[in-house]
């Protein structure tokens, strides 16, 4: 099983990855590791889609999945 940080960074630009939240343990962790990666590539001057934060992680409970969203630019 893949970590937190290598399930995000898997993340093709601009597609969103949808888990199932019957295999996260912890939502607060991806959001967690997300603001890290965000600071570590806003530091590094990634360019994002409106200004949007390069990761984004969405929990919607209705549904039962976990959206994690690549907003990096294509190059």
């Amino acid at each position: 099983m893949a970590t937190i940080r290598e399930t995000i960074l898997k993340v093709k630009p601009g597609k969103p990855k949808a888990i199932p939240l019957s295999e996260v343990s912890d939502v607060m962790g991806f959001r967690s590791e997300a603001f890290r990666i965000n600071n570590d590539l806003r530091k590094d001057g990634v360019k994002t889609k409106e200004g949007k934060p390069p990761y984004s992680v969405s929990k919607n409970s209705r549904v039962g999945f976990l959206y994690i969203i690549n907003n990096i630019e294509k190059t």
